[in-house]
């Protein structure tokens, strides 16, 4: 009990001392779309504000909290839902070449943007124009080096949910482990990463373990991979999954600048390593333009090699200081081809304001 208070007492210490920076995103959208015959829409205002309290104990060393919650309110299909849940709450201490964070936080990685196999911890969807990301409840190490290589370790524990790629929830009283290793090669960077966690299948537990290589290299384009193989001891269906991701992009000196982002994605599916019993492929291409200091035009398109279809994707943002305006139109096939995607299938249109203070 002692120990208690003597913490709270420095954490309250350490508060009144230290500077505090108060933001906040509130969202307001309105989307419809024709599928099925018929027309359906929604209305839906999001507001994630971030409390962030911060000091400095020497030049280079800063501790600091994040507190966000996220709350949204929906109405669709005549009627009024709601979602509140905690978004990032964590604590972290940085030095010049050091970062440990525990509590509720994004961990990604990974040079892909649009098919990645390395979406292990978050779903963060490309054409989502709030970049919303779920964190996951644990701690992270980072250790940067001299020559601009670094390593990463992190133990997550009470997450309760599928992340990523998971198609099942890890068992929420066993601990799951990894870290990653980066350096510099080159002509750009090379990692290591791998993972390990216990999982239920809804019949019984089992061990699940994930290693990847990924690389980004500038020469003349910007050209990327990341390459993933997943074993299960228990066939959930299958105790392999193997993910390769290939991309590139590249600017172009066409008026303001043509920005082009292409990307493929290969996933096996097999009992046996190298083996694929089941197997699927996604293309993926972005194309952006900025208008001016304000507008910029973007465009996305998914297609899936096996089912022959599209997702269609194109908007217009205009951004102010504070204020964003969004405009999209979009078509998604009836059985989802990308990964983090979750409007409804059809086509349609959506309109959304940002305000950031």
């Amino acid at each position: 009990m002692k120990s208690r208070v003597a913490i709270l007492i420095i954490l309250f210490n350490m508060v009144l001392d230290a500077d505090v920076d108060f933001r906040g995103q509130l969202s307001l959208q309105g989307s419809i779309w024709h599928t099925d015959g018929h027309y359906d829409g929604n209305v839906a205002a999001q507001y994630i504000p971030n409390l962030h309290i911060f000091r400095e104990r020497r030049p280079g060393n800063i501790f600091d909290i994040e507190a966000s919650v996220f709350g949204g309110v929906y109405y669709e299909d005549s009627a009024l839902k709601d979602d509140f849940r905690a978004y990032r709450l964590n604590a972290r201490y940085t030095t010049r070449q050091s970062e440990l964070q525990i509590g509720l936080q994004k961990i990604n990685f990974g040079p892909a943007q649009l098919l990645r196999s390395l979406m292990w911890f978050e779903r963060e969807d490309p054409m989502d124009p709030l970049n919303i990301a779920e964190g996951v409840r644990g701690l992270r190490y980072k250790y940067n080096f001299m020559n601009n290589s670094n390593i990463w370790f992190w133990g997550l524990y009470g997450n309760n949910e599928p992340k990523g790629w998971e198609t099942f929830t890890s068992i929420s009283d066993r601990p799951e482990f990894g870290g990653r290793v980066q350096t510099p090669v080159p002509f750009g960077e090379m990692a290591v990463t791998t993972h390990y966690r216990r999982a239920n299948n809804g019949v019984k537990d089992f061990q699940e373990t994930r290693i990847a290589l990924d690389g980004r290299y500038d020469i003349f384009v910007g050209v990327w991979f990341e390459a993933s193989v997943q074993h299960q001891d228990v066939a959930s269906p299958y105790h392999y999954t193997e993910m390769v991701t290939l991309g590139a992009d590249y600017t172009f000196g066409l008026g303001n600048g043509l920005y082009i982002l292409g990307e493929h994605m290969l996933n096996r599916f097999g009992n046996e390593f190298g083996t694929a019993e089941q197997d699927a492929r996604l293309s993926a291409i972005m194309v952006s333009y900025p208008l001016g200091l304000f507008d910029t035009l973007s465009g996305m398109l998914f297609y899936s090699w096996e089912i022959e279809d599209w997702i269609q994707y194109f908007s217009w943002q205009r951004s102010y200081d504070r204020f964003v305006l969004n405009l999209s139109l979009f078509n998604f096939p009836d059985i989802p081809i990308a990964p983090g995607t979750t409007r409804a299938a059809g086509y349609g249109l959506q309109f959304m304001l940002l305000y950031n203070h």
